[in-house]
């Protein structure tokens, strides 16, 4: 009699962890080709994390929602979603991987990452705790419903660890480029954060950053918070507000010379700052808050370009971007840029990334100007050794140029100057130090006093492009 109850019991108590097991069976079975859709979820995510909701299909209710977490993970990974098209503005999400065809190729990785308790689980929660918001009947199986957060931050991290995404440092041959963050001109504008600047008795206004700086504390916010999140990927950075103090501690120096023909090169202060800095690329952040519902509520707007420092070309950009409304009282702009510019941050850190890596395999271009002194007689065309002066600076360049790149040669008919644009130099010297117009240009200056007694000024405007009049100091 006892055998029997034991054997009844044992058939009860497992009758539960059985069906258990073919509810879970049933689910991946229902779901083993990732048939769900993923959308932005109204409500704030925490820092480093998106909020979605996932809509699962089966033909049972109750075991869709197992598979609820797994398809998050999955979509977040290889799918990304659209911005919201309902009204709420909430902003959409490129894909982590955006190789698809990585996750055949590597399916023993990724059968035991989505395996049952597997590591896919720790990169996500369930909001209600895990109960359905919606479920649809949708023919013959139903359409599921669940609020989920993702852990996206942590999710790259251990995708990276495990080689199936490239951490961005050493996706870039060579150094990593140096990252400032600024307000953008209009931005700067709109709030009145504007100087005069006198080129050449011409009145013309630049961004005024101190100003700024010490009179909006949104600001400072703002970039604190970019700066956050593009240290996170492992870029460089150099701080708005240090760079400024470190201008106003140096000593002025003149930056205006003037040729026989009366021409200038002349630098602006953003020129200075970005000379001072040195920077390879600057982040132009803007925004603007909208009320709703009679000021209960606010809605941010968010933009951030990046431009190449040397060139002042756009190399990646966020276009403005709305997030979703807060009620005034909860409103913080650290949340709400996060949450605005989140969808599309990894493909702009990939733009920047791809953008400085051609710079290191083909060398970044800059403007190169050469002038000559009224007493240094029959200027560029002076002969030495057979070969005129213009031809010996061309070839010096050539020569120490990625590639022996560099633009058409603009001589003028007098001889007394010479234009080279697109000129492709090395991001570093043979030592391994960073170069710019300036650091690179010396080396010419060098070789025309060294090799032909040739005495030079040289000069630059701002971080890529130089001036070397020939002649004298």
């Amino acid at each position: 009699m006892r055998r029997y109850l034991v054997i009844a019991l044992t058939l009860v108590l497992g009758l539960p962890l059985f069906a258990q097991a073919v509810a879970k069976s049933k689910a991946n079975k229902d779901t083993e080709h990732w048939r769900y859709e993923i959308q932005p979820a109204v409500g704030q995510a925490p820092h480093g994390c998106a909020l979605v909701r996932v809509w699962t299909y089966s033909k049972n209710a109750n075991v869709a929602t197992m598979q609820a977490g797994k398809n998050a993970i999955h979509g977040i990974m290889f799918m990304g979603y659209p911005p919201s098209t309902d009204g709420t503005r909430l902003p959409g999400r490129d894909p982590l991987i955006e190789n698809r065809a990585l996750e055949t190729s590597n399916e023993a990785y990724f059968d035991a990452f989505f395996a049952d308790n597997g590591p896919f689980q720790r990169y996500v929660s369930y909001m209600g705790n895990g109960v359905p918001d919606q479920v649809l009947k949708v023919g013959k199986e139903y359409k599921i419903g669940i609020i989920v957060t993702v852990m996206i931050d942590e999710l790259r991290k251990r995708l990276e660890q495990d080689g199936m995404l490239t951490k961005m440092e050493n996706a870039v041959s060579g150094k990593m480029p140096t990252i400032m963050i600024v307000p953008s001109n209009m931005w700067c504008n709109k709030n009145g954060f504007m100087q005069v600047f006198d080129n050449q008795g011409k009145k013309e206004y630049v961004p005024d950053y101190e100003k700024a700086l010490l009179n909006s504390t949104d600001l400072s916010i703002a970039i604190n918070t970019i700066n956050a999140k593009m240290a996170e990927r492992g870029f460089p950075l150099k701080d708005l507000e240090a760079a400024l103090k470190t201008l106003k501690n140096e000593s002025a120096e003149d930056a205006m010379m003037t040729s026989k023909t009366g021409d200038v090169i002349a630098e602006s202060p953003i020129d200075i700052l970005r000379r001072t800095a040195k920077a390879d690329i600057w982040i132009e952040i803007e925004w603007f808050t909208t009320p709703e519902k009679g000021g209960s509520q606010l809605r941010l707007t968010y933009s951030m370009n990046a431009l190449d420092a040397y060139t002042d070309v756009s190399v990646a950009g966020v276009p403005p971007t709305t997030g979703q409304a807060e009620y005034t009282s909860k409103f913080q702009l650290p949340i709400a840029i996060e949450g605005a510019i989140s969808g599309q941050f990894d493909s702009f850190c990939k733009s920047l990334q791809g953008y400085f890596g051609n710079l290191s395999r083909q060398g970044r271009p800059i403007k190169v100007r050469i002038l000559t002194w009224d007493s240094f007689e029959d200027g560029l065309m002076t002969e030495y050794d057979g070969d005129e002066l213009h031809e010996i600076i061309e070839d010096w360049i050539a020569a120490n140029t990625v590639g022996g790149k560099f633009g058409t040669t603009d001589l003028s008919p007098s001889g007394n100057r010479m234009t080279i644009e697109q000129v492709r130099i090395p991001l570093q010297n043979e030592k391994g130090r960073d170069l710019d117009a300036r650091s690179w240009a010396r080396g010419l200056q060098k070789m025309l006093k060294n090799n032909y007694s040739i005495e030079s000024n040289l000069s630059s405007k701002g971080l890529g492009q130089i001036q070397l009049i020939i002649g004298g100091k």
